[in-house]
Parts: C-alpha cells; sequence; structure tokens
C-alpha cells in the first residue's frame, strides 16, 4: 500500500498545500491512521480512497487549526501589523489569557467543549452538533451561555 499509493497522495497534497515538505507530513499521517483502522481489523475496501479522505481531513483540520490560532492571537492581541507587542502588551495578553483559562475551567464539561469548538476551534454549529452528539439547538445553547459565562467574569 505504501509504494502504491505515497507518490501520487505527495504530489496531490503538495499541489494543494505548495509546500512538499507539509505534504509528506500529511501523507506520512493520513497512511498511520488508515494502517492503525487496518490493524484494529477494519476492512480498507478502497485504500485509495481512504487515504485521500483522510489526507483531506487533516488538511482541513491543520487549517482549522492554524486559523484558530491566528483569531486567539489577534483577539489577545498578540500580534500587530506595525509593530511587535510591547513587554506591557505581553504581560496583558498573559493576564488576559489566563482569564480566559479560569473561566474555561469553571464552565461545566459540554458547555465548555461546544465553546472551544464553534469559537476557537472555528467549527460550525452542524459541525460542532455531530462531534458532540447532540443538537445544533443544544450547541445555539452551550454557546450563548459560555458567552454569558466569560462576560460575567469581566473586570
Amino acid at each position: 500500500m505504501v509504494a502504491r499509493y505515497y507518490s501520487e497522495l505527495v504530489s496531490f497534497f503538495s499541489r494543494s498545500l505548495n509546500d512538499r515538505d507539509a505534504a509528506r507530513d500529511l501523507v506520512q499521517e493520513a497512511y498511520a491512521r488508515v494502517l492503525a483502522l487496518h490493524l484494529r481489523g477494519t476492512e480498507l475496501l478502497d485504500p485509495r480512497a481512504l487515504l485521500y479522505r483522510t489526507g483531506k481531513n487533516l488538511a482541513i483540520s491543520g487549517f482549522r487549526h492554524r486559523e484558530a490560532e491566528a483569531r486567539m492571537l489577534r483577539t489577545l492581541a498578540l500580534v500587530r501589523d506595525d509593530s511587535t507587542p510591547s513587554v506591557e502588551q505581553h504581560v496583558d495578553a498573559r493576564l488576559r489569557l489566563e482569564r480566559l483559562l479560569a473561566r474555561l475551567g469553571a464552565m461545566p464539561r459540554k458547555r465548555r467543549e461546544a465553546f472551544i469548538l464553534v469559537r476557537i476551534y472555528g467549527h460550525s454549529y452542524a459541525e460542532a452538533a455531530v462531534h458532540m452528539g447532540v443538537s445544533t439547538d443544544a450547541i445555539d445553547r452551550h454557546v450563548v451561555r459560555a458567552v454569558m459565562d466569560c462576560a460575567r467574569f469581566r473586570g
């Protein structure tokens, strides 16, 4: 399986990511996940298609993770277009991050999970609902309550 699809997958994801090294890493992770499925006894009817789908999911997940990091950095004012952050800005951002983490730690598990999926990782309510096994209305309620919890602790 490795020799058969590896070059094809690396070429495909190199074009998608514009980075051959990142494509190699992504393909390696896709192979690891598909191999893990195979070792658990899952029958692989079309390993090539599964490798492509796994690779695409990993690429999307990586993009979401990078976007979430960028959003968080912008939110915490760690990055400014015109200059590097001052020591005061860095300390202020660190304190705000610590307060946010404390607020998240005080929330009920499902509320915290919904908030992180939607507000930090950028998932849609529908995606978060599927991930958590609840309705989109439940996700909406959890996120609204989490935002209210965060607002209540401001100060």
